[in-house]
């Protein structure tokens, strides 16, 4: 029998928000003088040091100019750092929308993100975004000094929620990330698009999918 689900935590980039827009990826890899493909490596080496907060916005990018023999100038980083936030800030509304029906329906939810901090303090000062304030519970890698997939920040998480692992469903676009939360004896479920997802809940937790399922899969 299916455990009663009393939770969901969800990951914002890739699930609450869309996956990278390609087109600021290829500006930031364009400001930095590489092709895409060479940038990607760079970009993700250190990436969780930066949503951890042990490395800041300017040692980060400067690490990754200093491969390319640019200059890291408050200006340039600047412009990478607001490009970078403008690739992860994209909302998926139906996800979004679905949240709200939870929480309607009695269900806590929460966000649990690796998320640098220059970028969640421009998603608070955003007015689209309010929603955020909605959920029961917010974990951000760069507040904690954690990041998925350590034991820590799930449980930190559920702790917030006062959640039992058994009863809360997570999702998240990652796959180590969802292994992470199923070591805990969270439920973990690999988001792909909404309408997967929620053929993939209904089936296993019964829980209300009309808002999420929607006519497409954006």
């Amino acid at each position: 029998m299916s455990p009663r689900i009393t939770s969901v935590i969800f990951d914002f980039g890739g699930v609450l928000g869309m996956p990278q827009d390609p087109v600021w990826a290829q500006a930031m890899a364009d400001m930095c003088g590489l092709p895409l493909p060479a940038f990607n490596p760079p970009y993700m080496r250190d990436r969780l040091e930066l949503d951890r907060g042990t490395v800041s916005s300017a040692g980060y990018w400067g690490r990754i100019l200093a491969e390319t023999g640019k200059a890291a100038t408050a200006d340039l980083v600047e412009r990478l750092v607001r490009a970078d936030i403008a690739g992860w800030t994209r909302i998926n509304s139906r996800v979004v929308g679905w949240s709200a029906r939870l929480r309607s329906e009695g269900i806590r939810t929460a966000i649990l993100s690796n998320m640098p901090q220059d970028i969640l303090d421009a998603m608070w000062k955003e007015p689209g975004l309010q929603w955020m304030a909605d959920f029961h519970a917010r974990v951000f890698s760069c507040e904690v000094g954690l990041v998925k997939p350590e034991p820590e920040i799930y449980r930190r998480c559920l702790e917030a929620l006062d959640a039992l692992p058994v009863e809360t469903v997570f999702l998240d676009d990652v796959p180590v990330n969802v292994e992470g939360a199923r070591a805990l004896g969270i439920q973990g479920l690999l988001f792909r698009s909404p309408r997967e997802a929620a053929d993939e809940i209904e089936k296993r937790w019964g829980l209300p999918v009309e808002s999420l399922r929607g006519g497409g899969d954006a």
